[in-house]
């Protein structure tokens, strides 16, 4: 599973969206934003308890299909594994069928960076290099809250919503990229269903909507939060998997991304090479090519792209995978004309249906 923007903040602390209203704060704020943060820490059992928990197993309730649901594993101080991608100090994803295992970086690594702090970011302004203001109160609901603007080290920022009764976090909004591509889209989460887990309080209750258009980005509660349980820290690196020349090609193409004559150089040798001349690697390109869009490497992403369209004139999705390399270049009037004759190829192809449509690319 990807990560959204919320997802990757909330599962620090286990979180939930709701459409706030503003309410101005027209009285100078009675308490700072330092005291709100301790009276928050002192309502979910103290910072000594919260410090105390070095490892969390999350688990969510089965699937409807019946495969297990979610679950996420977490270590002090910021690694993290939530099933196909995760953090051992490098972030990382693990779901290409060739082998490519990228030491992701610019957004993607950015949303596990931020998801990989064990601590909830209003805990983590104790650390240096974070900053918390109080910047007033909204009505959450049928509930008043201080609303404490927190800015990461890195500079990204998120707005946390504290309840003036209970002094527990019940909302959280930030701005940030889908998946890499499209504009940023600004969520909400609603945050509830707090329940003791080893003398602290932990949310197990998320709900996210996009507040521009009110759209439903996530809604779970967990079955299961387990703190201190023993992990093995091999679980938060990528899984071994078996080299092959495919996967040495995608990985070797990946590492060399910001110098886009060495990645095309990987691709054209294995064309050549008559040991692998006659691999089928479109799939393989489109996915790396894909990662190459995603991480700072969009020259060499729209390159290899576009061999793979020259490799395979008659695919749909060679076809749309220019386009979103053209979409992600800002070559919008190219965009629309490869994801057109993508769906002339395969009228069925939902992908290049939904990219006309929209140009936030959800994939």
């Amino acid at each position: 599973m990807r990560l959204s923007p919320t997802f990757a903040f909330v599962t620090s602390l286990c979180c939930s969206p709701v459409v706030l209203r503003a309410q101005a704060a027209d009285d100078p704020p009675p308490i700072t934003a330092q005291e709100i943060v301790q009276r928050y820490i002192a309502a979910r059992g103290g910072l000594e308890q919260l410090r105390a928990i070095r490892t969390l197993d999350m688990r969510g309730p089965p699937r409807p299909n019946g495969r297990p649901g979610r679950r996420i594993l977490r270590a002090r101080p910021f690694y993290l594994n939530v099933g196909a991608e995760g953090n051992d100090g490098s972030p990382w994803e693990a779901y290409d069928e060739s082998g490519l295992e990228p030491r992701v970086t610019d957004a993607p690594g950015a949303a596990l960076r931020h998801t990989a702090y064990f601590d909830d970011p209003l805990v983590m302004t104790l650390e240096p290099g974070w900053n918390v203001e109080l910047t007033g109160s909204e009505r959450i609901g049928d509930r008043d809250a201080w609303r404490l603007r927190v800015t990461y080290p890195d500079g990204f920022v998120n707005e946390s919503f504290i309840d003036k009764a209970s002094w527990l976090l019940i909302a959280r909004r930030m701005t940030a990229p889908v998946h890499a591509f499209g504009a940023s889209v600004t969520g909400q989460a609603l945050i509830g269903d707090y329940r003791p887990v080893n003398g602290v309080l932990f949310p197990f209750a998320l709900r996210e909507v996009d507040l521009a258009t009110g759209a439903v980005m996530d809604n779970f509660t967990w079955a299961t939060i387990e703190a201190n349980a023993p992990l093995d820290y091999a679980v938060f690196s990528p899984p071994v998997r078996t080299a092959t020349p495919v996967s040495r090609l995608v990985n070797g193409i990946f590492a060399s991304r910001h110098v886009t004559a060495d990645a095309l150089g990987w691709y054209h040798d294995f064309l050549r090479d008559p040991a692998t001349a006659t691999v089928d690697i479109e799939a393989a390109i489109e996915s790396v090519g894909y990662e190459c869009l995603k991480n700072g490497a969009v020259a060499t992403g729209t390159a290899l792209l576009e061999e793979n369209l020259r490799a395979h004139s008659t695919s749909a999705r060679a076809h749309f995978g220019v386009g979103r390399a053209y979409r992600a270049a800002g070559r919008e009037a190219d965009a629309q004309e490869r994801f057109r004759e993508a769906l002339r190829l395969d009228p069925t192809l939902d992908a290049a249906k939904q990219a006309l449509a929209s140009r936030v690319l959800w994939y």
